[in-house]
């Protein structure tokens, strides 16, 4: 068995202007939201986070969605009516506790230039008022680009999320207000270990217009994609880039410059063109709204008609742009720089006239 490596030809040469049908293991995607804060809680029994989020898509619907983070790993998900929720998809926690949508009064999350004003309440299923309410008037320039570290405590991910907020802040704690209470319970904001610029903050951030974008959620067959060599074509909600060759030089989702890409070296083949018996291995990187985030290795192996594909993820985020408070924080707390290293996906194409994928997001030891 051979192997052809990311400086050898890999493809016989395609005339140009030939209509291609590419044959793709991958899908790219980005899940719009339009704010989110999330509310870090000290010493209560029960809880340690809750976040409200906002949509206003044609994908996620239109209202409010509240996740409760247990202690142990589980969530909670609550949203009102006209908010659409896919449980089979949901890339969050260790597994999902109350599940239900619920009438949520007040809902409000609206983040301006002048302030940041959070008011939710809802009743949980097991009977109690919960409600969230936090205010803070904001002076001066705010926000820091940061990778939210969602995908490190996911056990069995359903796909590879990738949360990139490109100016999150912190709830200042002078001048800020808040009340917080579960029941008969009152909620006691976590504070941040650090100073935020020379100022105190609770551990309660915020963003408007984060990206949010994935890779390889469930699927059971390969995208397949008709277009001229070299050249683009849409798909499935992303943009695929060929080469002359007819290998894929990159993909995409979303306009810029909020958007996500996944750039291949050498280009990714089309697995209708790979040889019998030979691997072929490669690299990969992903950048969202211009910034590097993560990437790693890509090896392909045609046995017949079925393909065997590994996509390996091996490089950590390296943050730009954070003040020095959080360059510290990032480094002390390894995972929020290494956690998209500790995943892989394996997959199985079979190639035909109606070609199946099947294939699985794992976390390494």
């Amino acid at each position: 068995m051979s192997i052809q490596n990311q400086h050898t030809e890999q493809h016989h040469l395609t005339p140009e202007n030939t209509l291609l049908t590419i044959v793709l293991p991958m899908k790219l995607g980005i899940e719009p939201m339009e704010r989110l804060l999330v509310a870090s809680f000290k010493g209560d029994p029960e809880f340690e986070m809750i976040e409200p989020q906002v949509f206003d898509d044609t994908i996620n619907g239109t209202g409010m969605r509240i996740l409760r983070y247990r202690k142990g790993g589980k969530i909670d998900i609550y949203w009102q009516a006209g908010v659409h929720v896919d449980r089979t998809t949901f890339a969050v926690g260790s597994g999902i506790s109350d599940f239900t949508e619920t009438t949520i009064e007040p809902a409000n999350l609206e983040i301006t230039e002048d302030n940041i004003d959070l008011h939710v309440g809802f009743v949980d299923l097991q009977g109690r008022k919960n409600e969230l309410h936090i205010h803070e008037n904001i002076k001066g320039e705010r926000g820091f680009p940061l990778l939210a570290p969602v995908g490190g405590s996911v056990k069995t991910p359903p796909k590879l999320m990738l949360v990139f907020m490109p100016k999150i802040d912190l709830v200042r704690r002078s001048g800020s207000f808040f009340v917080g209470r579960i029941g008969d319970r009152t909620l006691r904001l976590a504070s941040f270990p650090i100073l935020l610029n020379w100022c105190r903050v609770w551990f309660a951030r915020y963003v408007s217009m984060p990206i949010i974008g994935y890779l390889n959620p469930p699927m059971n067959q390969p995208v397949k994609v008709e277009l001229f060599a070299p050249g683009c074509s849409e798909v499935d909600g992303m943009n695929v880039t060929a080469d002359k060759n007819g290998s894929v030089s990159y993909i995409s989702a979303g306009q810029k410059p909020n958007h996500l890409r996944m750039d291949f070296l050498p280009s990714l083949p089309n697995l209708l063109d790979l040889s019998n018996g030979n691997t072929t291995i490669g690299s990969w990187s992903i950048r969202i709204a211009e910034t590097q985030i993560t990437g790693g290795s890509y090896k392909l192996l045609r046995e017949g008609n079925r393909v065997s594909i590994e996509f390996n993820v091996t490089e950590k985020w390296k943050p730009s742009g954070l003040p020095l408070s959080m360059k510290i924080f990032t480094l002390l707390v390894r995972s929020f720089r290494t956690w998209p290293t500790t995943y892989k996906w394996r997959g199985v194409v079979e190639l035909g006239p109606a070609p199946t994928m099947s294939g699985i997001w794992e976390r390494k030891k």
